[in-house]
C-alpha cells in the first residue's frame, strides 16, 4: 500500500506536545530578537531557580549538565508518548528502537564515514575554491548548504541530478524542527508544502528502488531486515526524510556557528589555521559553545526522578542543552570559547538516542572549518541574524571575506 503523502504531511520532527507546554512556559520571550541572538543569558538566569525547574505541573525544564545526563541515560524517560507513533524510524523506545536504528546505522558508522572523509574533503576544496577575486562568500549559502546537503543525499542515494531542487525544501523541513504552534502562517505552509512534496518525491525514489536496488540506502530499507521483517512505506519515507534533515540541518548550522565563534575570537582561530591537527577539539568546544540543537524533550514513562527531583508519570522534560553545556558547575570559565578544552559535552545526545550522523557532521565540520582557518577569514561589516527557529539554532547568513592562503600568492 503506498504511503499517503497527506498524512505524512502533518508529521513533525520531534514534538508538538513541547509546544505551549514548554516554550511558552519559560520565563523569557523565545521569540525576542535579543533571545535569538544569545540565548545563554537567559538560560543563566533560568538556572538561577535550579537545575530542574518546575514550569508546570507536567512540564520541566533541566538547565543542569548532570541532571540532563541523568533522563538520557534512564531508561524511565523516553520518546514514544510524544506524538511519533509507528510511522517513524528512529523517535522510539527500546527495544523497538534499538532493533529500527541497527537498520540505518550502517552509512553512519565509523569506517563508512572514515571512507568518505577523501570525498568530503575534495567537495570542500572545491567549494572554496570557486570563491572570486573579492573573496567575499556566504558561509552557508555557498559553502555550508551545498556541502551538507551533496553529503547527506549521497548517502541516502538520491541522484546528483536531483539534489539542488531540495536546497529550499530541506529548510523549510528542517523549521519543522519546532513545534506548529510557534510557526508563524506562512512558514507552517510552507513547510507543510516542503513535507508532502519531499513526501511524493521519496515514495517515487522507493518504488524506483524496489524496481531497481541501487546498493545504497534506500535500497537497504526496502528490503528485508535480519530478522525478515519489512518496513511500511510511511516508515520508509518518515525514516528517511529525519535522516536527511538531521544530517543537513545540524550540519549546517554546526560550520556556521562554529566559524562564527571563531572570527569573534581570533586567538583560536589562529590556533587552528597554525595547528590543523587540533581540529576535532576545535569542533567538539564549538559543539558545546553554540550547539545547532538547543532542546531535547523527553517524557516520563512512569513515575521517576531527575538526581532525587521527583517526576510523575506523563510529564514532558525540555533538555535545554545550550544551558547543560554551559552548567559552571561542569566546566570553568564556561562561556569562553577555549578549543584547548575537551569537553563532554551533550549537542549530540547521549545513550539510547546518540545522533546516528554524530561522526559525519563532526567531519564535515573539521574539514570545512580547518579550510576555511587556512584562508584566514574575516568578518564582513554587517550584523548577523539568526533564524526564528527554537530547536535548532543557525544563522540565516554568514559572509565574509577569505584571503589567499599562506602557500599562495594573493589573487
Amino acid at each position: 500500500m503506498k504511503a499517503d503523502p497527506q498524512a505524512m504531511g502533518t508529521m513533525t520532527v520531534e514534538s508538538t506536545v513541547v509546544a505551549s507546554g514548554f516554550w511558552d512556559q519559560l520565563p523569557v520571550d523565545v521569540r525576542s530578537p535579543e533571545y535569538r541572538a544569545d540565548p545563554y543569558p537567559f538560560f543563566d538566569l533560568l538556572r538561577g531557580e535550579g537545575p530542574v525547574v518546575r514550569l508546570s505541573d507536567g512540564v520541566l525544564a533541566v538547565t543542569g549538565y548532570r541532571e540532563c545526563l541523568a533522563v538520557l541515560a534512564d531508561p524511565r524517560f523516553g520518546m514514544k508518548p510524544l506524538g511519533m507513533d509507528g510511522r517513524s524510524l528512529l523517535m522510539t523506545d527500546p527495544p523497538v528502537h534499538r532493533r529500527l536504528r541497527s537498520r540505518v546505522a550502517g552509512p553512519f558508522a565509523a569506517r563508512a564515514v572514515d571512507r568518505l572523509r577523501p570525498a568530503i574533503s575534495h567537495r570542500v576544496a572545491a567549494l572554496v575554491s570557486r570563491v572570486g577575486p573579492s573573496g567575499e562568500v556566504d558561509v552557508i549559502e555557498d559553502l555550508g548548504v551545498p556541502l551538507t546537503l551533496d553529503v547527506i543525499c549521497a548517502v541516502v542515494g538520491m541522484p546528483l541530478e536531483e539534489r539542488p531542487a531540495w536546497f529550499e525544501a530541506l529548510s523549510c523541513l528542517a523549521a519543522g524542527f519546532d513545534p506548529e504552534a510557534l510557526l508563524d502562517d506562512e512558514t507552517r505552509a510552507r513547510v507543510t508544502c516542503a513535507r508532502l512534496d519531499f513526501a511524493r518525491y521519496l515514495g517515487g525514489l522507493i518504488e524506483e528502488r524496489r524496481r531497481h536496488p541501487a546498493g545504497d540506502f534506500v535500497s537497504a530499507l526496502v528490503g528485508p531486515g535480519p530478522d525478515g521483517s519489512l518496513l511500511t512505506e510511511e516508515q520508509i519515507i518518515a525514516g528517511v526524510s529525519q535522516l536527511v534533515v538531521a544530517g543537513f540541518e545540524p550540519a549546517v548550522n554546526l560550520i556556521a556557528n562554529g566559524l562564527h565563534a571563531l572570527l569573534r575570537h581570533p586567538d583560536q582561530l589562529a590556533r587552528l589555521r597554525q595547528c590543523p591537527r587540533t581540529a576535532p577539539d576545535v569542533v567538539e568546544e564549538l559543539l558545546r559553545f553554540d550547539p545547532p540543537i538547543q532542546l531535547v524533550p523527553r517524557v516520563a514513562l512512569r513515575d521517576a526522578d531527575i538526581r532525587g527531583v521527583p517526576v510523575t508519570e506523563g510529564t514532558v522534560v525540555g533538555l535545554l542543552v545550550g544551558a547543560a553545556n554551559r552548567d559552571p558547575d561542569v566546566y570553568a570559565d564556561p562561556h569562553r570559547l577555549d578549543t584547548g578544552r575537551v569537553p563532554q559535552h551533550l549537542s549530540l545526545g547521549w545513550g539510547e538516542h546518540f545522533c546516528l550522523g554524530a561522526r559525519l557532521v563532526r567531519v564535515q565540520a573539521q574539514l570545512t572549518l580547518t579550510a576555511l582557518a587556512r584562508r584566514r577569514p574575516m568578518a564582513e561589516d554587517e550584523p548577523v541574524r539568526y533564524k526564528a527557529t527554537l530547536i535548532s539554532r543557525g544563522l540565516e547568513r554568514l559572509p565574509v571575506v577569505l584571503t589567499a592562503p599562506e602557500d599562495q600568492e594573493p589573487r
